[in-house]
């Protein structure tokens, strides 16, 4: 049986310089069959791309035939009172704190007793968990959806790490997610799951504050670090390892007023 597709789109990939071309936003969703346009931005406006606010993406769904739909539940922000947050430290074992706020969403600098948006909880919060029932009833009703979100490359959104990886856990029998990306030739193509967590392997392990870990490798008196992440075999935990890293760069802190930051999601 043939899986049905979910795809997953940043709409910065039709930035050009200063020109912003909203039009080939939804003639690339005609192009790959989609029939609704899942915003999944905590909070739907852009100060630099006023294009892609809410407003706008609704007159232009009705043009292109393609409606527009926010979906809160899936974002990347959290609210304080819930329960989805871990101390920095928790989230990731090492010692490489401070990190700096040059990586972090926020431009703030985070150290390891601050708490941060945990994406392991998070994905296992009701609010999260009725945004996946709605994406499911969504297919049963015959739907197509482009889950949506800013940044150009996936494997820099929460629409791959947090949205992506929970939708194929549940429904990975019968679903199948494909991001829409730039080839390198200026063509527009897809990539899988699978493809972004072996980019996203490659990406960590060059960073020179993982090699200076030097976490596979065991010492003369210690096992290699990398024992001490989750996983039966030595390739999941090295998944457990950049799983967590990511978390690090991305997760929100509990104490910042995201709704109200201008760095949108």
């Amino acid at each position: 049986m043939d899986k049905k597709v979910i795809y997953t789109i940043g709409y910065t990939l039709f930035q050009n310089g200063n020109y912003y071309d909203v039009d080939a936003l939804f003639k690339t969703l005609h192009q790959f069959n989609v029939t609704h346009l899942v915003d999944v931005r905590s909070v739907p406006y852009s100060k630099q791309y006023p294009q892609c606010n809410a407003d706008n993406l609704k007159v232009l769904g009705k043009r292109y035939n393609i409606p527009y739909i926010h979906m809160p539940e899936v974002g990347a922000k959290a609210d304080s009172s819930q329960d989805v947050f871990s101390k920095a430290s928790e989230i990731f074992f090492d010692d490489i704190f401070p990190v700096s706020k040059s990586n972090r969403p926020e431009k703030i600098e985070l150290l390891a007793n601050e708490e941060i948006v945990d994406f392991r909880k998070f994905r296992n919060s009701e609010y999260f968990k009725d945004g996946l029932k709605r994406i499911e009833t969504a297919y049963e009703k015959g739907f197509v959806l482009a889950l949506m979100c800013s940044e150009k490359k996936p494997i820099d959104c929460h629409r791959y790490f947090f949205i992506s990886k929970a939708l194929e856990q549940k429904y990975g029998e019968w679903i199948e997610i494909r991001h829409i990306v730039q080839n390198t030739d200026g063509t527009i193509g897809t990539l899988s799951n699978a493809d972004l967590a072996c980019q996203l392997q490659e990406l960590i392990f060059k960073k020179s504050e993982i090699a200076n870990l030097d976490v596979l490798n065991p010492s003369m008196f210690e096992p290699a670090k990398i024992d001490n992440y989750f996983g039966k075999t030595r390739q999941e935990k090295i998944e457990d390892f950049c799983d967590r890293y990511w978390n690090l760069l991305h997760g929100w802190k509990k104490y910042n007023n995201s709704l109200n930051n201008e760095e949108y999601d």
